[in-house]
């Protein structure tokens, strides 16, 4: 079985060094910075053909698929995301290997970033075909305005076993600090076929947000909060416990 690995992460942030991101002028903290992270922009394949993918650079075939499509691909009652939407991403016909990416600017954020003050958010539902262990990978490297790669995460693959044996989706999500330096993200769907002829890798509701990171004094007030709440109980069942001695 073959997943995605940092080292081809990484080849990928240098073959895109060039590439033009997505602006994120007008960027507020907390919003979703993926184009078409959930598959709706144009109309989605009713038979896992190969269909445009707006906002996405694809190779390899990678579309986007109609939930319930006729051939055994997810159905709106399957295990995924509750606001799924009329579409998901699909690995496509006939490959081994599908890639969609997108790159984002974070220039909106600089400030905070250089000042170690940003965290990211990276999420999705990944998943796959019944007991076949095709799989899809969401990945995000952060580079530098040279196109210098600082950093990388990825979402595992769903195995087959998560699932149960059973076509869908499930959860995945990564949160950490935003390198000093970071001036892009680039953002890159994986699609492997393991076994059968098409690639089933899907996923859906793709997500990548950035969030100021708690100031130290908001964590001290929450521990505070939280001892509190932890005393109150304790004196409660304290209490408690003397009126049935009583």
């Amino acid at each position: 079985m073959r997943f995605v690995t940092v080292a081809m992460a990484l080849s990928m942030a240098s073959a895109l060094a060039c590439a033009a991101p997505a602006s994120a002028g007008t960027a507020v903290v907390g919003q979703n910075l993926i184009v078409n992270g959930d598959a709706e922009a144009g109309a989605g394949s009713t038979d896992g053909g190969t269909v445009p993918v707006p906002g996405w650079n694809v190779t390899g075939g990678l579309t986007s698929v109609v939930y319930g499509a006729g051939g055994g691909f997810p159905s709106p009652g399957d295990a995924g995301p509750q606001n799924r939407g009329k579409n998901f991403f699909g690995g496509g016909v006939n490959t081994a290997a599908s890639r969609a990416i997108q790159v984002i600017d974070l220039s909106a954020f600089s400030g905070a970033i250089n000042a170690g003050q940003s965290q990211f958010n990276l999420s999705g539902w990944l998943g796959g075909y019944a007991t076949q262990g095709d799989n899809a990978t969401l990945s995000a490297v952060f580079r530098d305005s040279t196109g210098q790669a600082l950093f990388s995460t990825s979402l595992a693959p769903v195995t087959p076993g998560e699932r149960g044996g059973r076509t869908g989706m499930a959860y995945r999500d990564s949160l950490g600090l935003i390198p000093v330096g970071t001036a892009l993200v680039d953002i890159v769907l994986d699609m492997r076929r393991v076994e059968g002829s098409y690639n089933d890798g899907y996923a859906d509701n793709l997500s990548f947000s950035v969030a100021a990171v708690p100031e130290p004094s908001s964590w001290a007030m929450l521990g505070a909060g939280l001892a509190m709440l932890g005393f109150v109980a304790r004196k409660r069942r304290k209490s408690a416990s003397g009126t049935s001695a009583a």
